[in-house]
């Protein structure tokens, strides 16, 4: 059942998918299998997507129990005289399951179903390949799940398990294995938020310190968890002063940086920085952007344009007097703003970016 759930996807998307691939990478998926080779032979095809501009990205968006495949130009909005013309499309349902949630590492996507049994695939689109993992003895919801690689490209799972069952456990599965180890060391901190992304093969968090948690607001951090030495870092400064109070969420730049923004719940302003460096054990920051803008962004999430000096929110917009719809906002910091209507839904948008890969599941 698992080989199937996810693992067909339409024409459409699938020629959407391979107009993404790097011409350095062409021989290596025409030998996948004949389907591909044939599409990416066939003249219509590469007249249809050889011109497709670098400037858009792949992203996947979850809402509710859906999962869909956007196409996000951060580009075209200020230079494309058409207002019109939507600068994030969807360009195509992944699953027809009852998805939670996912997370995406490498190309390949960590799917947590929202089932009355919850269970873990590993899914990589591209390659149409899935895996069902086995749990050592349950799947939990609301625990945290992170899948990363580590000095070797060997891809493992990370499963923190939430202290809102009376527990904090930690286990790690290697795909390489095929089996899970159980986790047990010391802490002085708590992951405080279910925010946590992948970057360069570890997972970054938001936690605080254990002693601080009985405070009428206590500070929040960065935490990375090292996938080679299976180990978490230490507390990491975020670049500033940042509470519980704050709407607090984490995007990456590139695959190559990590971006963080934060809104105090009081007020209007929205601030974002960039890393200038991300280790396990060290960061440095570069203020970005500051925009006063009333949005609701605590659970949604965002991307940035170094270049452009725009940020792209996707959020849950609660003023509409009949039913709740999520938005996209595009702004910038010489007064630039452009939203999209993404539909009605209960569920806060849920964005990562997305690059296919050929890493085997």
């Amino acid at each position: 059942m698992c080989m199937t759930m996810m693992s067909d996807i339409s024409q459409d998307l699938l020629e959407e998918i391979l107009s993404r691939v790097p011409i350095t990478s062409l021989r290596a998926v025409k030998s996948t299998c004949k389907r591909w080779k044939d599409l990416l032979n066939d003249p219509s095809f590469s007249k249809k997507y050889g011109g497709k501009r670098d400037n858009e990205f792949l992203a996947i968006m979850t809402s509710g129990s859906r999962a869909s495949l956007m196409s996000v130009n951060l580009h075209g909005p200020r230079d494309n005289k058409d207002l019109e013309d939507p600068f994030i499309k969807q360009i195509g349902e992944l699953n027809q399951d009852q998805i939670f949630k996912v997370f995406h590492c490498d190309g390949l996507l960590l799917c947590i179903t929202n089932e009355d049994n919850t269970r873990l695939v590993v899914w990589n689109p591209y390659l149409a390949q899935t895996r069902c993992i086995q749990p050592i003895d349950k799947f939990y919801i609301y625990d945290w799940y992170c899948l990363g690689y580590d000095k070797d490209k060997n891809h493992k799972i990370l499963v923190v398990y939430s202290p809102m069952f009376g527990r904090i456990e930690y286990e790690i599965y290697s795909f390489l294995s095929k089996s899970w180890i159980v986790l047990s060391f010391p802490t002085d901190w708590q992951i405080s938020r279910d925010e946590c992304l992948s970057l360069k093969g570890n997972t970054y968090f938001i936690a605080y310190k254990k002693m601080e948690v009985e405070e009428v607001g206590f500070q929040e951090f960065l935490l990375c968890f090292d996938f080679t030495n299976e180990r978490f870092g230490p507390l990491l400064p975020l670049p500033f002063q940042c509470y519980n109070q704050t709407s607090l969420v984490l995007s990456t730049v590139q695959e190559e940086q990590l971006a963080v923004l934060c809104k105090r719940c009081d007020a209007y302003e929205t601030k974002i920085w960039i890393t200038t460096k991300i280790e396990p054990n060290a960061v440095s920051w570069s203020y970005f952007l500051k925009f006063d803008f009333k949005v609701d962004i605590s659970g949604g999430s965002f991307f940035v344009d170094v270049e452009e000096k725009v940020a792209v929110l996707f959020c849950i917009n609660r003023e509409k007097e009949k039913g709740i719809n999520n938005k996209t906002y595009m702004i910038g910091e010489d007064g630039y703003y452009k939203e999209v209507d993404l539909g009605e839904s209960n569920w806060c948008p849920s964005m990562c970016s997305y690059v296919p890969s050929c890493v085997q599941v």
